[in-house]
């Protein structure tokens, strides 16, 4: 993640951040969807009780499923075959579908998995609410900030981000 802009604190600086909660979720959606799907098969295939009553059930869930993971898949995936330098604008198209996965992901668990309607309501409210604290944690770094980078430095979630570095340098 790198700024976009000057050190200055007279300047405007944005850093290209999305939401890092849902940007990560919908990833380790994305690349859990097949292991679900491995499970379910194994599980079939076993004999075993599956969380879906019917074959017909499970069928709806494949088929929804599948086109928003092969959505994802077909707009990230090529970018590994690129050998010159890719944006940020190059991954919006497959976050749609990441997020699309994640939000279907979350009514599945919420439908199968927690059986009274107050609990699954409360996951989503839980859910949202974080969602949008996060984002407005992160909305200076978005839509830009004018002042001392030093004032930002405890948004640096991660070590390799550098909102801020010491004596500004890089």
């Amino acid at each position: 993640m790198r700024m976009v802009g000057s050190w200055k604190e007279s300047d405007v600086k944005y850093y290209e951040v999305g939401n890092p909660l849902l940007w990560w979720a919908s990833t380790a959606c994305c690349f859990l969807f097949p292991l679900q799907i491995v499970y379910y098969f194994a599980r079939k295939q076993r004999q075993l009780p599956t969380v879906w009553d019917s074959d017909r059930e499970f069928q709806q869930f494949w088929d929804s499923a599948k086109l928003l993971w092969g959505g994802w898949a077909l707009h990230y995936l090529p970018f590994f075959l690129m050998g010159r330098v890719t944006y940020l604008h190059h991954y919006l198209p497959a976050l749609y579908f990441a997020l699309l996965l994640l939000a279907f992901e979350i009514d599945y668990c919420c439908r199968r998995l927690l059986g009274w309607y107050r609990l699954r309501m409360a996951v989503v409210v839980v859910w949202a609410a974080a969602s949008l604290a996060v984002f407005c944690w992160f909305a200076p770094l978005t839509f830009g900030y004018t002042g001392a980078m030093a004032n930002l430095k405890h948004r640096q979630w991660l070590p390799t981000w550098n909102i801020y570095v010491d004596q500004h340098t890089i």
